[in-house]
């Protein structure tokens, strides 16, 4: 079966070794354009929480849940439940940031629940639902190829209103700062390529360096400061990984950019489970969760919904406007416009149309 489980999943030969990386997620934002009473990083996407999206491609990487700080603050029992409920909560450690005063605080509000010495620190935000542990791959491979004190994570795109950008020297190309939007001329908002906010940095001049950091106007604390102090200190060892799709790192602020996240990280699943071999009659009508498994040869028709652990075998036919919710289906079974909630359908079975099968203490259906 194909497993649609968070992009890759497992760690990559070629990943660092974990003991030596640590990694920062920064969860502590009050996400007050979200106008919930939920904490912005717990709103789902395909069926999980964003901080869950991040934390699962972090830990594909490599970096192990016991070498990763999570920082919270609004809400933090909300946080901290959330992920301790998971199967993955075990072993991560939490910061509180009893002050929201910027990411280079709540970096350094991380620094003493950091453990294991790590010398290099991923940091990442827990509003980046689209993460891939792939992505974060790479950023570790450059930054460890290239020997930077800082590597960061960035993209060109047609419309760069309102991220930092990123400022280069004219002649060599180096990486001499990150202006905000706010702050910057009109020569440097003309600059298309912008910074995520994802980055590496060597651990220990980060942690020597980050206290030097000034207070900006607004009483905050800015991470992205960093990149200008390490380039004055050697522009050769600031390195920046360019993605062609930058977006896949940059935060969800709103509502409007949930249900966006939503529908990219769907037709991720959707493509991922067509390339392991089943079929997919209308894709922009499927709906899947990670950790859901699928078997070759099955036939996925329009508006399907499929949720939680649910298993499908080979040679299996579910929809049209089925909705299977942590059940499990034989090889060769047909499900047709049918509920089922925690149900085992036997091999070879037909469930539907009109089924609503919800049957305790995980019982078989046969020839419904």
């Amino acid at each position: 079966m194909s497993s649609l489980l968070a992009d890759g999943a497992e760690a990559s030969p070629s990943s660092p070794s974990p003991d030596r990386v640590g990694a920062v997620v920064l969860a502590a934002g009050s996400g007050t354009r979200m106008r919930s009473s939920l904490h912005k990083v717990l709103h789902p996407v395909v069926g999980r929480t964003m901080l869950w999206h991040v934390l699962e491609a972090v830990r594909g990487a490599g970096v192990l849940p016991s070498s990763t700080v999570i920082v919270v603050g609004d809400r933090a029992g909300q946080v901290v439940a959330s992920v301790d409920q998971d199967r993955a909560g075990a072993g991560y450690t939490y910061a509180e940031q009893a002050e929201r005063l910027g990411t280079g605080h709540a970096t350094l509000v991380a620094r003493p629940q950091v453990k294991g010495n790590p010398s290099t620190i991923v940091v990442a935000y827990g509003d980046t639902p689209l993460l891939q542990a792939s992505t974060v791959e790479r950023l570790l491979r450059t930054h460890h190829e290239t020997g930077a004190l800082v590597t960061l994570v960035t993209g060109v795109v047609d419309d760069p209103s309102g991220y930092g950008r990123i400022v280069r020297d004219p002649e060599t190309g180096d990486v001499t700062g990150i202006v905000e939007h706010r702050d910057a001329t009109p020569e440097q908002r003309a600059i298309r390529e912008i910074n995520s906010g994802f980055c590496a940095f060597d651990a220990a001049w980060m942690w020597a360096n980050l206290p030097l950091v000034p207070t900006a106007p607004n009483g905050e604390i800015y991470l992205t400061t960093l990149a200008e102090l390490a380039s004055r200190e050697d522009p050769r060892r600031v390195a920046t990984t360019v993605l062609d799709d930058v977006f896949e790192t940059v935060g969800v602020n709103t509502r409007l950019q949930l249900a966006q996240a939503e529908a990219r990280l769907r037709r991720r699943l959707v493509l991922q489970m067509i390339g392991a071999g089943v079929t997919c009659e209308d894709p922009a009508t499927v709906y899947l969760e990670p950790g859901v498994e699928i078997g070759e040869e099955t036939v996925i028709r329009a508006n399907t919904h499929l949720r939680g652990t649910t298993r499908v075998g080979r040679g299996c036919i579910i929809g049209p406007n089925a909705i299977l919710t942590d059940a499990t289906v034989g090889d060769g079974a047909m499900v047709v416009a049918s509920v089922i909630d925690g149900v085992a359908v036997a091999p070879g079975t037909s469930v539907g149309p009109f089924s609503n099968l919800a049957l305790p203490g995980g019982a078989v259906a046969r020839h419904v």
